[in-house]
């Protein structure tokens, strides 16, 4: 087993995807928050680098460029753990299943983007809940670990990892 680091390369290259879910009703609401930075510890299950293999983001591109973090397990990937993320808000977008009622859809919306995504965990009597969390990153990513290893690779067509050329 081994531990390297996982960094995006370049700024504004990380989604988080937080998706709540309604207790009774089964509504999804959908917070998607841009970051300028994001950094993970993987850990693989042998001494090689973390073995990527890039799909779509849901609402991003049809590329297949793109890894959620948080669930990129198989191959070698034995766990992932957040070391941080910082300057959100680059962007934003929230997308509502389930609520029929507009006047409600409305609220849900005004209070996510006046107090944030974790009130609604406190309103109402708790209906809602936080079920999952992804955080995608996108373009080249730099791999690292403590013994000097350095490689930052990107997607291909296909989703494999290649070697990242910067052009001139």
């Amino acid at each position: 087993m081994a531990w390297y680091t996982v960094k995006t390369y370049h700024k504004k290259n990380v989604e988080q995807h937080e998706y709540f879910r309604h207790r009774e009703t089964g509504a999804t609401i959908c917070v998607k928050d841009g970051f300028r930075f994001a950094e993970y510890n993987v850990e693989t299950n042998d001494d090689n680098p973390p073995e990527f293999n890039f799909t779509q983001c849901p609402g991003g591109s049809a590329d297949a460029d793109s890894i959620d973090l948080n669930s990129c397990f198989g191959d070698n990937v034995e766990s992932t753990e957040l070391v941080e993320m910082f300057d959100g808000g680059c962007w934003g977008d929230i997308e509502i299943e389930g609520v029929d009622d507009e006047e409600e859809e409305d609220r849900l919306r005004e209070l996510i983007e006046e107090e944030g995504s974790y009130a609604l965990e406190e309103d109402g009597d708790g209906e809602w809940y936080l079920d999952e969390t992804e955080v995608w990153v996108w373009g080249p990513i730099e791999i690292t670990n403590d013994e000097g290893y350095q490689r930052i690779v990107i997607a291909d067509e296909d989703g494999s990892a290649i070697d990242f050329v910067e052009e001139d």
